[in-house]
């Protein structure tokens, strides 16, 4: 879709906004994202401006092109340079904090912010403000325990003892391309990381077909026995389509958010592990 689109790539760690240019017209019936979504919403009748705006609209809208770390860059002249690096100093000069000036009542780092909310900003949520209803936090930082753990959840781990932990694939980006047989060959079939441990009182050999399971559902995978997991936890990486696999592994997390930010709870599970058939 990148190709089909006018679209800037905002930083992911570095200092610099890239521009990318629309190069080819969407083949066939296909659509970009931003497209279907303007469509959908004409469809359904919302009438927010912001809805209807085109690809060059959304650059120009969504930036603030008039912030200090923007001055002299505008869409104009990302389309010309095709990048540009925000004014924010340098690795030489760049020290907002040298003489303190934190923003906090104090202008010294708090660890003890008083009317902290539970809020993450709009761009790490791709501006979507759902599930933001930004009730108060404690004020001092504080360790909030897992749900599904033996130490927490002793009754439930009786049922499913061990703890699931479900990756990034490298050979997929998140279930995208997960259809193509290229792809799926240099990722591998579904597989599931289990210590001798744990593989050995359960009759599991390395490459035996097994089937990870707890109350919310189950998906299989081959077993792989291996020191890189420690006992008491399974391995399982994300992104295989459901319908080409026996289930996934998102078939068994859980729906509950975290303390802060609302985030999903992917790698708070409970399962058990058995072999197939």
């Amino acid at each position: 879709m990148g190709a089909e689109i006018e679209d800037i790539i905002l930083s992911w760690g570095h200092l610099y906004l890239t521009y990318n240019t629309k190069c080819v017209d969407s083949p066939g019936e296909a659509i970009p994202n931003n497209e279907i979504f303007r469509r959908l919403a004409a469809r359904m009748g919302f009438e927010d401006e912001r809805l209807k705006w085109s690809d060059s609209e959304c650059l120009e809208n969504f930036i603030d092109w008039n912030a200090p770390a923007c001055d002299g860059i505008d869409l104009d002249y990302l389309r010309e340079h095709g990048y540009a690096r925000l004014n924010v100093g340098t690795k030489d000069d760049r020290c907002p904090h040298k003489e303190g000036k934190f923003p906090t009542p104090s202008g010294k780092c708090e660890f003890k912010v008083e009317g902290a909310k539970n809020f993450v900003a709009g761009p790490f949520r791709q501006m979507y403000e759902g599930f933001q209803p930004g009730e108060p936090l404690d004020s001092l930082p504080d360790y909030v325990p897992s749900r599904e753990r033996p130490e927490t959840n002793p009754e439930l781990a009786k049922k499913y003892p061990l703890n699931i932990i479900s990756p990034k694939s490298h050979g997929f980006l998140n279930s995208c391309y997960a259809n193509m047989d290229h792809k799926i060959k240099e990722q591998g079939e579904q597989f599931v990381l289990i210590n001798a441990t744990d593989a050995g009182p359960r009759g599991i050999k390395d490459g035996d077909t097994v089937r990870v399971f707890n109350d919310r559902g189950g998906f299989e995978g081959d077993a792989q026995i291996t020191d890189d997991v420690n006992p008491g936890i399974v391995v399982a990486t994300l992104g295989y389509w459901r319908q080409l696999n026996n289930g996934t592994v998102n078939i068994i997390s859980s729906a509950e958010f975290t303390d802060m930010g609302h985030a999903p709870s992917f790698s708070d599970n409970l399962v058990e592990v058995e072999r197939a058939g």
